[in-house]
């Protein structure tokens, strides 16, 4: 018969030393990783040899989208669902990229405190849009029946091409009659008197006419928009974007102080020194769901307190260029979609060193209308409606 083998417990003796060295070295090692926590990082060459340091946080749209931090690719960022975070960053400020393959580059100049993480959300819009195209006409199967089609667009849907002008073989497009009736009452697009009788003559009968080398004239009508307590409106020829909320609410961006800008010459100048308090800050939700769930790092994200002052308006910007019409972006509190001589674009609201503008959809004389979520523009022959990467 084997053995039987019996495990004796450690005697008293030896259990209280385990636990008296085990607490020895948990509160021997609980200093620094306090320190660690909250930013602080050993560096031989400072005097101290501790270095106060900072994150940011970047929610993103596209999934695999690179991230580069002062023109240095990061591939060991902490990633959730659809965002970054980089900590130990030098306090000052810094520039990000956030790029993909296929899709227009965001870039932003970010401010990092000392202790604190900054935040930020990412847009990358495609470099060829994705459109529908809803035609006046189509066949007995239900395809589109077009003339010509965007050069700076790919269709998603199966189109019939034809050069000519009778169309007594094809079926009158209820759809682009509904949506031709939306143009020509729809307070976010821009109607030329012209434009809008041509409108009138295919809803009555009249045929669609037109080239859409048409001048848009006549007066711009926009009007305020509300979403998500933040109010669109024009005044004086320009738009802008302000918080009609609770100011605890109100993302960072409204009101964010000003800082220096990034210089590829000389180190992050900085923004906050050990004489000088932060930034008196509040923690945001998203962060504590998606990264304090995951680590016990307790940084605050950027936000102001009430006694800071505060006039939560920002300009939305477009070069210069007047703004012809303005609407919310889809399923976004911070993106705007806006109508420009040549073209759509979205840009937004943080204006934080700058606003990013990118391209939606480019031509001339468009029109444009957002309504029930989806973005349709008009060149006065097609409606083109905008297929979303996020939809």
């Amino acid at each position: 018969m084997e053995p039987v083998i019996e495990i004796k417990p450690l005697s008293r003796t030896r259990r209280t030393l385990v636990f008296w060295g085990a607490l020895f070295v948990f509160l021997s090692v609980l200093p620094f990783l306090y320190m660690y926590a909250t930013g602080y990082r050993f560096n031989i060459k400072q005097p101290t040899n501790l270095v106060s340091t900072g994150g940011i946080y970047i929610a993103v749209e596209e999934e695999d989208a690179d991230i580069y931090i002062d023109g240095v690719f990061k591939n060991d960022l902490r990633t959730f669902r659809n965002a970054f975070y980089a900590q130990g960053l030098d306090v000052g400020t810094h520039r990000i990229h956030i790029q993909k393959e296929g899709f227009h580059t965001w870039v932003k100049e970010l401010p990092v405190s000392r202790h604190l993480v900054s935040e930020a959300e990412a847009f990358n819009l495609p470099l060829v849009p994705q459109v529908r195209i809803v035609a006046p006409y189509m066949t007995a199967t239900g395809t589109m029946v077009v003339s010509h089609t965007p050069s700076n667009a790919s269709s998603t849907n199966i189109l019939f091409a034809t050069t000519t002008k009778k169309h007594k073989t094809f079926i009158k497009n209820l759809e682009y009659e509904e949506l031709l009736k939306l143009f020509a009452t729809t307070s976010t697009s821009t109607q030329s008197v012209g434009r809008t009788q041509q409108i009138k003559e295919f809803i009555l009968g009249g045929g669609s006419s037109t080239s859409t080398d048409d001048v848009m004239g006549g007066d711009e009508a926009t009007s305020t928009k509300h979403h998500n307590n933040v109010k669109l409106f024009e005044k004086e020829g320009e738009v802008f974007a302000t918080w009609t909320g609770s100011f605890d609410s109100m993302p960072y961006y409204y009101c964010a102080p000003t800082f220096e800008r990034y210089s590829t010459t000389s180190p992050a100048v900085a923004t906050t020194t050990d004489d000088t308090p932060p930034i008196r800050l509040i923690h945001k939700e998203v962060f504590e769901e998606e990264y304090i769930a995951t680590t016990s790092v307790l940084h605050p994200v950027q936000t102001l307190t009430e006694d800071d002052a505060c006039d939560p308006t920002i300009r939305i910007g477009a070069n210069n260029r007047t703004i012809r019409a303005f609407d919310f972006y889809p399923g976004s509190n911070d993106l705007v979609v806006v109508l420009l001589d040549d073209g759509v674009y979205v840009t937004e609201i943080d204006s934080r060193a700058w606003q990013n503008m990118q391209p939606l959809f480019l031509g001339d004389g468009l029109e444009m209308m957002v309504t029930n979520g989806v973005i349709y523009i008009y060149d006065g022959v097609l409606i083109f409606q905008i297929v979303l990467s996020n939809s």
